[in-house]
């Protein structure tokens, strides 16, 4: 499997967890307190879950977007995107300021740790890590996932070999501990959209940072079944032992600590490490709304908005944060279904999409590549597959050229550096501003050495006035 679609899967899953699944109330309240119907609405969910995330990850990824309204304003009219946007504005700066302050109550609770302490290690860490790119924030956020997934199956096999009354009396003591939720469907819809609704921006960004639609969809969809079966097991886990974590605040915490105390100390920094993951969801994009590209700006914002948030996380919010989660529930319900609606409308154009940016990649290739011969046929294809895209030109220009660029740089291959290549006199689109510093010059010693290597094998280059890419424009 492509290791791309992994590390997405596994931060698309780091992203939806969250400390309440964690901790495993929310499973108690959405889903183990409908006893054995329960397990029907986790089926329902790691559907919705499964086609949502392959949905909102391959949009992002086909707008090449940089925030979520850039979706917003394709895939709806002018008044629901306006809505949608300040409704995830303000779900974002929320709850950031939410998991700031859950932060410091989860080291207080577990270690004793001054409260203000653990808000500011959060803060800190959401501004240092929210400076590094969109690649390296994805791949920090997929790292905590597999520790949860051990724990949670871990704790499970423990649960399923150690119950103590029949499934009949247990399901009895599920339905006493019930929902607030209608039923059971009701409440799969409501838990999905609830976790997406949070999660949806920082997703569309992460799939706006995968040129290849398909490989942003698979890890979506991956993620999200892989979120479903977490669900799964948690919920029979905790239903399993229903009689001794039924009216526990953090049940799946003090599931694993009757199996060892330690196990308990591992799942607080977990639960730590989930809400870290939440916070840097929250406030990555929050920051890349405002700034709308512009790398200082989005400092700017990232800094301003996590110390804001630090400060407002000791008032206290907590009526309003209760009104709130409803509101986003029943809106991320109409979000999900705007945005899965739309990518089921434009599957074909997608599906097109893909077979235009392979071929714009392929080009590319050929252009950059030293022992390749680019002419002006290659020249205007090149132009009008970019031109006939829904994205950017220099959008989608500028990360081909890194992406040609890390492929060649991976198979070492010579290459004509991007800043050698006049890109405007062949496809009249310029590269984006400093899309290139992180890039040298590849080394003189080491281009001559691949081409003696060409010559010894009988490929050597033909001359360069027969492959100069730029002569015949």
């Amino acid at each position: 499997m492509n290791r791309q679609v992994i590390t997405v899967a596994m931060a698309f899953v780091g992203l939806v967890v969250g400390a309440g699944f964690a901790s495993g109330k929310e499973i108690l309240q959405y889903f183990v307190g409908f006893g054995v119907q329960g397990m029907w609405a986790v089926t329902l969910a790691l559907i919705i879950f499964g086609i949502a995330g392959y949905a909102i990850l391959q949009l992002g990824s086909f707008f090449l977007a940089s925030d979520h309204n850039r979706v917003l304003t394709e895939v709806s009219p002018p008044i629901t995107s306006r809505f949608f946007d300040i409704l995830i504005t303000i779900t974002l700066f929320s709850m950031g300021f939410v998991m700031i302050a859950g932060g410091g109550a989860s080291l207080n609770q577990q270690f004793g740790i001054p409260v203000w302490v653990g808000s500011a290690i959060i803060t800190v860490l959401v501004i240092l890590v929210g400076m590094l790119d969109v690649d390296r924030v994805t791949t920090i956020i997929g790292s905590i996932t597999p520790f949860i997934v051990v724990l949670i199956v871990g704790a499970a096999i423990w649960s399923y070999t150690h119950v103590d009354y029949s499934f009949a009396q247990l399901n009895d003591m599920a339905l006493e501990i019930g929902s607030t939720l209608p039923n059971w469907w009701v409440s799969a819809a409501n838990y999905v959209a609830l976790s997406l609704a949070m999660a949806v921006s920082m997703s569309i960004v992460m799939g706006g940072q995968i040129r290849d639609p398909r490989v942003a969809g698979r890890g979506g969809m991956l993620g999200g079944i892989i979120y479903g079966m977490l669900i799964l097991i948690s919920s029979s886990a905790l239903f399993a032992q229903i009689d001794k974590v039924g009216h526990s605040d953090m049940p799946t915490l003090m599931l694993l600590t009757s199996i060892h105390p330690a196990f308990g100390t591992v799942m607080a920094f977990v639960v730590f490490g989930m809400i870290f993951n939440t916070a840097i969801g929250m406030y990555y994009a929050l920051a890349s709304r405002f700034s709308k590209g512009d790398p200082k700006r989005f400092r700017i914002w990232l800094i301003s908005m996590a110390l804001v948030g630090f400060v407002i996380s000791f008032v206290g919010f907590e009526t309003f944060v209760n009104y709130l989660y409803p509101v986003i529930g029943y809106a991320g319900m109409l979000l999900i279904l705007l945005l899965v609606v739309h990518w089921v409308r434009s599957r074909e154009d997608i599906r097109e999409e893909i077979a235009r940016r392979m071929a714009i990649r392929k080009l590319l290739r050929r252009l950059m590549r030293k022992d390749k011969h680019f002419h002006q046929g290659h020249a205007d294809q090149l132009a009008e597959a970019i031109e006939q895209s829904p994205v950017d030109n220099s959008n989608l220009q500028t990360s081909s050229v890194l992406e040609v660029v890390d492929e060649l740089e991976d198979e070492g291959l010579a290459y004509d550096h991007p800043t050698t290549i006049d890109f405007e006199e062949i496809t009249n689109v310029e590269l984006e501003e400093d899309a290139l510093d992180d890039y040298e010059e590849p080394e003189t010693d080491q281009v001559a050495e691949e081409v003696v290597q060409a010559e010894e094998t009988n490929e050597a280059r033909p001359s360069a006035e027969e492959t100069n890419p730029r002569k015949p424009l």
